[in-house]
């Protein structure tokens, strides 16, 4: 999942006519931690029940 978002968010903000450097740095990072945030608490929502 990671790998997409990386792949897709500078691809996205260049047709957007923005900087696509910012979507390859912090921009992602930050997209990418709260993904994965997400997607450990669903997991712990459904283990718990």
């Amino acid at each position: 999942m990671a790998s997409v978002l990386a792949m897709v968010l500078p691809w996205l903000l260049n047709r957007l006519g923005r900087d696509p450097a910012f979507g390859s740095g912090p921009l992602a990072t930050v997209i990418q931690d709260l993904v994965s945030i997400t997607v450990y608490l669903l997991t712990a929502m459904l283990i718990v029940g």
